[in-house]
Formats: structure tokens, sequence, C-alpha cells
């Protein structure tokens, strides 16, 4: 009660900052197209031209609204995704090493998911998944192998020649408006299966870190990736830096 009343103070230009994130995000303005006229937004939030100025202005500060003169407020790439300062993906992770890197897609197609994957991914057991599998290179030679399931009916449209160009996270923010994310990595070490091995070009049963990345948006999850990674050419140790 206490959470919706303090939500019920705040001024408007907030909740029309929310909200229009919000529409964003929810793919009903998409990237790169124009955010409707002042005049049809002061309609949709019975406001004035001040207050929707005012929540305009927030979310161009954060990157998702850039306003052109004459031609309108453009909807685009949103603060976390063009600011490598905070590294979330691997090719930002080597940029800021200062590494060489390219990734090689092995596959993507359509499978079932294990019972745990489905819990963790929040779908039912029987909803299929979208299985992509990755294999990172660091200097030219094989250093992180990755697998990374995404539900099927969500991203059944996802390219895998996007995805090895331009990379996972920002093919979902481009072509399916996934502007908001939260990660969780848990690092362990594990011994390389015969698979495993063979993709990281080392002996079997030779030590490597396994990596488990949950992502969400908005408190729903979207990605599972198991990653194992060849400590003699994957550095563990990263540099964030801002400003």
């Amino acid at each position: 009660m206490m959470v919706n009343e303090l939500e019920q103070a705040a001024p408007l230009y907030l909740h029309i900052a929310k909200n229009l994130r919000e529409r964003i995000e929810a793919g009903e303005f998409p990237l790169d197209s124009l955010l409707p006229p002042e005049q049809v937004l002061c309609q949709q939030y019975q406001c004035g031209r001040v207050t929707l100025r005012t929540a305009v202005e927030m979310l161009a500060q954060r990157g998702y609204l850039t306003k052109k003169r004459g031609f309108g407020t453009m909807i685009t790439t949103p603060a976390w995704l063009s600011d490598n300062t905070l590294p979330v993906s691997f090719s930002e992770k080597m940029e800021q090493a200062g590494l060489a890197h390219h990734t090689q897609v092995l596959r993507l197609e359509r499978c079932q998911p294990s019972l745990q994957q489905a819990q963790s991914l929040h779908i039912p057991p029987r909803q299929e998944v979208l299985l992509l599998e990755r294999l990172r290179f660091v200097e030219g030679l094989p250093a992180l192998y990755e697998t990374t399931l995404l539900p099927a009916d969500r991203f059944a449209a996802l390219d895998r020649q996007r995805v090895e160009l331009h990379g996972l996270y920002y093919t979902l923010a481009r072509d399916f408006n996934l502007l908001s994310m939260q990660a969780q990595d848990d690092y362990r070490a594990q011994a390389a299966s015969t698979l495993v091995a063979q993709r990281l070009d080392f002996s079997p049963g030779q030590s490597c870190i396994e990596i488990t990345r949950l992502a969400s948006s908005h408190g729903t999850p979207f990605e599972l990736t198991v990653s194992y990674a060849n400590t003699e050419r994957y550095p563990l140790s990263f540099r964030y830096l801002r400003g």
C-alpha cells in the first residue's frame, strides 16, 4: 500500500517517462522510429507540453530518445547498450582488455529444454527453446565455448548471421526491442568434458571455468547461458571504467 501511495505522489512527468519507456521496451515504438507528436502524447497523458517535455528530456538523458530539430524525437539505442564502460557482453569485455576477438555461431536450432532449464527460464517444460551454440576466439585461438537457451516463442525470428556479426544482446535490442536487462554470472571450476575439450582444443579432464548466466528483463528471464573458458586464453580479470 505504501508503494502505491509513493508512486501516486510522484510528479506526473515521472509517470509519463516510466510509461513511455515501457511502451518503447514493449516494441510499440521501435528503434529508429519517431515518437508521436507532442500534441498526440499530451492528449494521451492529459498533460501540458512542459510536463511532457520534462519526461522526454529524462528519457533522452538515458539514451532512449534523441531530439532532431525540424524532424522530431527519435527512438534510439539506450545507454546500457551504447556505453561500453560497464562490459556485459563478450565483445565488450575483450575490447576493454584490448584483445582481438571474433565469434563463430556453430548452430541455432529449436529444442526441448530439460525440466531444470525450463524452470530457470520460467517457461512450461514442453515449450521449445532456441539453442544457440557459439565458439569465441581470443587472439585467433578458441577461448570460450557457449550454449545459450532462449524462449523460442519470444525470439522465433532470431537471425543467426546478425548474432554472429553484431552479438546477441545488440541483436535482441535492435530486432526485439529488448532494451533493459539484468544478469548474474556464477563461476566455478570444472573438469572439461570431451565435447568442451574438443571445442577449446585441450585435453579431456583439463580444468576450465564454467560460467552460468541467467539474464532477465523486467523480472522475466530470457537467457540461460553456460560457458566454458580456457583460462590460458580467456582473461578472468577486467577493469570497469566510467568517465
